[in-house]
């Protein structure tokens, strides 16, 4: 094709992106629905819970806000790839596109702590509601300083075609300058990302190993009950067989009264041991479930960012990666660079699925307001 301008060439990458447009959309709508619901339910119906679930509303509007923001700058960029002229606009994006994101992935990362503490140091304190508030600022924080080098590493930059010989403006990683400083970011952001990734998975494989070890030996004093059971009916036959057969009536005498009543008070204590462990065995029970429901998130969040990660090194590597990539691979390419935000959106599912109470407290929230009784 010959003399195409820049608006025509960027017509014709945004035809070859209308699938990445549609996906970000549906991101934008499932994300926005289901992390609101989350807020919902927790505002109205599970109002106090306990500190098992502090951060999981947090978390929810986080993710909301990256799925939002992140969701619309992307299909602004699909729609002016190659004519993204406005230099701050584009800088300013990219500070908040990186702060937003940041946010819910250091979350995970307290979240991870929290769990630890709670599965593999039971007897000592929980974080107290100070640490967490604490710990929120800090994360707010630390996302501000990692963020804050963005505009100096991002901007409005030509954007050449070999196909048509024209150059167009991108919105991208800068080329020219500020070399030093942007190869000490990636090398920063990369060891942050490394250190992260290694600390999650030291921390959920600590916690893994205390979970299968409670099960076993929950498993262990279930058999030993069901044993311990059996052996008490076998005596109560025998005991009935006896009685059945005649056996020689001992007189009472105050000794026995004495016995009864001895055995009624040991009785008694049992059953109050036995409720009392049946409420620990119940919260370990919940604890656990909470527990292997951050780690499914946090898996989620690995996978989902993992192929954007090999992307960048690939675009660090190669300047003019995507100037290379064709109309027929964009869209692919395209897609692995946004698949980071379905770590945001799949949260409400994950704990609809595996969280009881939320299931059950988000059924009731749903029928009222379906049926107006709100």
């Amino acid at each position: 094709m010959d003399n195409i301008t820049v608006s025509e060439w960027n017509e014709i990458i945004t035809k070859t992106l209308i699938p990445n447009i549609v996906i970000l959309m549906i991101y934008v709508v499932l994300g926005t629905c289901g992390n609101i619901l989350v807020l919902l339910v927790y505002f109205f119906q599970m109002k106090g819970s306990s500190d098992e679930r502090y951060f999981i509303p947090i978390l929810a509007v986080f993710d909301m806000v990256v799925t939002i923001y992140c969701g619309i700058f992307l299909i602004i960029q699909c729609f002016y790839t190659v004519t993204f002229t406005n230099n701050a606009l584009c800088k300013t994006a990219q500070f908040f596109a990186g702060f937003t994101t940041f946010i819910p992935i250091l979350l995970l990362l307290i979240i991870a702590v929290q769990r630890y503490l709670k599965v593999c140091m039971p007897n000592k304190p929980a974080m107290s509601l100070r640490v967490k508030r604490f710990a929120l600022i800090l994360t707010i924080v630390v996302s501000l300083v990692c963020a804050f080098p963005l505009p100096f590493v991002y901007g409005s930059i030509p954007f050449h075609s070999v196909t048509y010989g024209i150059t167009g403006t991108n919105c991208g990683k800068l080329k020219d300058g500020q070399q030093i400083a942007r190869a000490v970011y990636a090398i920063v952001i990369g060891f942050l990302a490394v250190a992260m990734v290694t600390t999650l998975i030291v921390l959920y494989s600590k916690i893994g190993c205390v979970v299968v070890r409670q099960f076993k030996l929950n498993k262990l004093n279930s058999d030993r009950e069901e044993v311990r059971k059996s052996e008490k009916k076998i005596d109560n036959k025998e005991v009935s067989d006896i009685g059945q057969n005649g056996g020689i009536p001992t007189p009472v005498t105050s000794d026995a009264d004495s016995n009864i009543s001895n055995t009624s008070l040991v009785k008694n204590h049992q059953i109050t041991l036995t409720g009392s462990k049946r409420r620990q065995k119940s919260n370990r029970r919940i604890t656990h479930k909470l527990t292997i429901m951050f780690f499914v998130i946090t898996l989620v969040f690995v996978l989902s960012y993992l192929p954007k990660v090999v992307l960048l090194i690939i675009e660090g590597l190669y300047d003019d990666f995507w100037e290379k990539v064709s109309n027929k691979e964009r869209p692919g390419a395209f897609f692995i660079y946004e698949m980071f935000i379905i770590n945001n959106i799949v949260n409400p599912f994950i704990y609809a699925f595996m969280d009881i109470k939320f299931r059950k407290k988000a059924t009731v929230f749903l029928s009222r307001v379906l049926h107006c009784r709100f």
